[in-house]
């Protein structure tokens, strides 16, 4: 669309040159050049190029009086005419800016662009100057192609780094070079990651010594440098050396900037100036440098925020290959180093190096949440929105598995300087990151003083004893007043904070513009976390929030408003304040009703609903919900954008169907095809649970289904129906025994809530290899075998047996699924000796009624023969000798029987006479 419009634009510039009227061609130019604007990125470039170039030479056929916008626009034909490998051209058109720049605010900045062009037309001559060499180096390096060899780019990027800084740069290089590590008196993998640490912080040291040799000499021309520099080993992913570029270029600006800032913020009465009106919320701020016009430093302020990014980046990169996260703990060196291999998994914390190395870990993760929130700050200083945005987004992602974690609190002096520079540049037009910003900074000031479950016990415990000091109305009171002051009083400060921060970030983005409100699922995030610090502060939420007329955007919000009230019933009953709640069946009509911007939201809402419709009793809710919520999942479109929340969707599925299992059990009455409904229920929530690959879902889902079908077993008929369940839940079972992938999505509750409690499923259920759980497995094998026996289909019944033995652990509990095996095997007549080699650690008696059982299944007379001699074998201890005697007794009839010989049968009666006799 925008294309469009300055393709039209194009043609109206041409009927305004026929028209030959200088008013009308100069505000058609400024009118493409601001259509033009959007387009002026990297990759979009190309298509701007005609019609920029359209409106310089127009312009300047008029001689123009619009210097400035003429001078832009230069500036910009001459970024394109140079990123096509144009350079006279652009040289040219630098040119034309510099003339058409008569306030002289781009003169620096032209100056040295045009001198870099000027060195890489460069053919035969070398630039004596060392920034001018480094010019040359930088700009052959950016045109390395992908494909290039990345050691041939390496080299390129370190001479750059070597001109202008050469007798510092490879040291500081070198620092992250292990081969430059000395291992004289290494002893341990941990010493030499100790000197490893210590190596890394004595090159870095260099950096300051380099800047107090070239002090005030060329500063800002070796900041453009060392950032060009710095962002072209990032896009080339050379780590190293954009580390190493990057401590130079910010270490200008930690001795220049940040002092010369420092007196001026001494100024603010003095000087304050106003954002303009399309830059957002008009607020005031300090004027550290000219707001409305370019300059030079405010050009090298925000290079310097950029580089800050990237060097907080890269230094993220270089924790990750010391095996760590930024703001984790270090790890112990893995044993694949070529320096004493052995690996050490536990470390006493009084190891001197240990602890060196540690510190080390720990200043790097430092080091980078201090580039981060220096690049905010920058920001802030020029009003730059976008600026503080980026730093935000990159603090909340790389800090990810810490926010998953609840450990926000580690953070939270980083992510308040990011919400004071937000509030006093505006949000950028992204509430979305607005309130996930918030979210975090009130967690992490609240969730270490919300109180444990047991917390109220204790109280209730320390008021007992108080029963013979105060009469019974004194405690009572007591007991109440100790109730509603469950949170310890030095944390009310931080939760009134957190409460704060919660109401700052939805009224901030309450009236926006339609296209940049929040999605509802950051809204959700937000609003729980409201809730609970209203609780905590024990703040009712009214009757007001649900009533006709209300200003507010939660009250304007349906699905807000329906959020708010689930979120009071899961605070609820947990030993502190209780919401005076809406009733249950007013929130489910308005989830009904509601038409939902985001369907996994929908899904969450509508499956906790039908928890507290279920522990409330109202059967008919829980099935309305959870018809509503499978209907869901048949309507569910599968895209792109919904595959990372697959497992949370998957999830919640197995938990509503399990619910719906539970309500018709509940409601039962005898009423057999109510019992064929809640097992169907099961099995769907197995199906579920294995596709989200959560074990204890499944085997909850598995263990009911079997208490469900346990008065159906004892049937063939009834068994029949059940083959197909069965099936299904087994496989659901493998399936999520397999590696299960991270969520990537945060969790709702950092903390305990009435969720899923009263069905078992706010805890782990059960954890694979459990007892019970091989137990259930077990018999749902032995189920599905007998299953395939009744028809008598022997060889699947066989395959069902092997497939158990495969997935099973090595227990007693697969004694049954042998017993099985070894039956089947002699019933077809296979060979079974080395199956009944499993039960060799068994009892005599036991393995003695084995081989005696396998004598009634067996087709063949030697097959019998066989089983019968092992069953007498194995009876020695002197306690089975009448169970010898009856299995001799039985041997000799069945001798008799099959015709043998006398003399063999009177053999076995022989036996049994002398242990008679014996015995007397």
């Amino acid at each position: 669309a925008q294309l469009e419009l300055i393709k039209n634009l194009e043609l109206s510039l041409k009927c305004a040159v026929r028209l030959g009227d200088p008013d009308v061609i100069q505000v058609v130019c400024a009118t493409l050049w601001n259509l033009c604007l959007p387009l002026l990125q990297h990759s979009l470039l190309h298509h701007v190029r005609k019609p920029l170039v359209a409106v310089a030479d127009v312009l300047e056929e008029i001689d123009s009086l619009l210097s400035l916008l003429r001078c832009q626009v230069h500036m910009e034909i001459a970024r394109i005419e140079e990123s096509d490998d144009r350079i006279e051209a652009a040289m040219e058109h630098l040119q034309k800016a510099i003339r058409l720049d008569s306030s002289g605010q781009y003169q620096e900045h032209l100056r040295l662009t045009l001198k870099r062009l000027q060195l890489c037309s460069m053919l035969y001559k070398s630039p004596e100057r060392p920034e001018d060499r480094a010019v040359i180096i930088i700009e052959q390096a950016k045109r390395a192609q992908q494909k290039d060899d990345v050691r041939k780019k390496r080299s390129l990027l370190v001479n750059a780094g070597l001109a202008l800084a050469p007798d510092s740069f490879q040291i500081v290089l070198d620092g992250e070079n292990e081969a430059k590590v000395s291992t004289g008196k290494i002893g341990s993998q941990v010493s030499y990651a100790c000197a490893k640490a210590e190596h890394h912080m004595r090159s870095v040291e260099k950096v300051d010594e380099h800047w107090k040799l070239f002090r005030n000499e060329n500063n800002r021309e070796r900041i453009m440098l060392w950032a060009d520099l710095a962002k072209v080993a990032r896009k080339q992913e050379v780590w190293d050396v954009c580390r190493a570029a990057c401590r130079f270029c910010v270490f200008c600006d930690d001795t220049l900037f940040r002092k010369v800032t420092k007196p001026k913020k001494a100024q603010k009465k003095a000087n304050t100036a106003v954002m303009d009106d399309d830059q957002g919320d008009s607020l005031q701020e300090e004027a550290l440098l000219p707001a409305k016009s370019f300059s030079f430093e405010r050009d090298l302020l925000r290079i310097l925020a950029e580089i800050r990014v990237i060097n907080a980046e890269a230094t993220v990169h270089l924790l990750r290959l010391q095996g760590t996260e930024l703001n984790d703990p270090a790890v112990p060196p893995k044993g694949t180093s070529q320096y004493r291999p052995e690996h050490l998994s536990c470390l006493p914390e009084s190891d001197s190096e240990w602890e060196t190395y540690s510190l080390w870990i720990n200043h790097l993760s430092q080091y980078a949440m201090e580039n981060f929130q220096r690049a905010a700050k920058i920001g802030e200083e020029l009003n730059e929105a976008w600026i503080v945005h980026n730093a935000v987004v990159y603090v909340l992602n790389y800090n990810r598995h810490l926010i998953s974690s609840g450990r926000q609190r580690e953070i939270i002096e980083c992510l308040q300087t990011l919400l004071e520079a937000t509030k006093t540049v505006g949000h950028n037009g992204s509430a979305a990151i607005l309130l996930s910003l918030c979210n975090a900074l009130a967690r992490g000031l609240m969730l270490c003083w919300i109180p444990k479950p047991g917390d109220a016990k204790k109280e209730k415990i320390d008021t007992a004893t108080n029963k013979g000091r105060k009469t019974a109305a004194k405690k009572h009171e007591k007991a109440n007043f100790i109730h509603f002051l469950s949170v310890d009083p030095s944390g009310l400060p931080d939760i009134k904070a957190a409460l704060e921060i919660c109401e700052f970030a939805l009224n901030a983005t309450a009236g926006t513009i339609p296209n940049e409100t929040a999605p509802i699922a950051v809204q959700q995030q937000i609003i729980a976390t409201w809730v609970k610090a209203k609780q905590l502060n024990q703040q009712q939420i009214g009757h007001k929030l649900w009533a006709e007329g209300q200003s507010n955007d939660v009250a304007q919000n349906p699905m807000a408003r329906i959020l708010v009230g689930l979120e009071m019933y899961s605070c609820n009953g947990l030993d502190l304040m209780d919401f005076t709640v809406p009733s249950l069946s007013q929130l489910v009509k308005l989830a009904l009703e509601c038409s939902w911007s985001d369907s996994l939201v929908e899904l969450q809402t509508l499956t906790r609903l039908t928890y507290f419709a279920y522990v409330s009793h109202d059967y008919e809710t829980v099935m309305t919900c959870s018809k509503r919520i499978l209907q869901l999942d048949e309507n569910f479109f599968h895209s792109r954008s919904t595959k990372k929340y697959e497992i949370v969707r998957q999830e919640m599925l197995s938990i509503a169907a399990c619910i719906r299992g539970k309500s018709v059990m509940e409601n039962l009455s005898g009423r057999k095809h109510l019992r064929v409904e809640a097992s169907k229920a099961f099995v769907q929530s197995a199906r579920y649970a294995g596709e989200a690959r959560n074990y204890s879902l499944v085997m909850f889902a598995a263990r009911h289904f079997w208490n469900t079908c346990l008065p159906l077993i004892g049937s063939p008929r009834d068994r029949q129906q059940l083959k197909e369940p069965t099936e299904i839940i087994l496989k659901s079972i493998i399936k999520a025994e397999s590696k299960n992938e991270q969520k990537d999505t945060l969790p709702l509750h950092q903390w305990v809530t009435k969720d899923f409690q009263n069905i078992g499923l706010s805890v782990e259920c059960s954890l694979p290899g459990a007892e019970e759980d091989l137990a259930l497995r077990t018999s749902l094998y032995g189920l599905l075998f007998h299953i395939y026996a009744d028809k008598p289909d022997w060889e699947t019944a066989l395959k069902v047996l092997g497939e158990a033995i495969q997935v099973l652990p090595q227990t007693r509990q697969r004694l049954l699924i042998f017993k099985h095996m070894v039956t089947v095997k002699a019933r077809l007549g296979c060979n079974f000796m080395m199956d009944m080699q499993k039960f060799r650690d068994e009892s005599e008696d036991y393995l003695s009624r084995m081989w005696r059982h396998l004598v009634t299944v067996s087709r063949s007379t030697i097959g019998q023969l066989s089983c019968f001699q092992n069953a007498i074998t194995a009876l020695q201890k002197q306690e089975n000798e009448w169970q010898k005697i009856d299995y001799l007794m039985e041997f000799a009839e069945w001798l008799h029987c099959n015709q043998f010989p006398l003399n063999d049968v009177i053999k076995p009666l022989d036996w049994v006479v002398d242990l008679l006799l014996r015995m007397k």
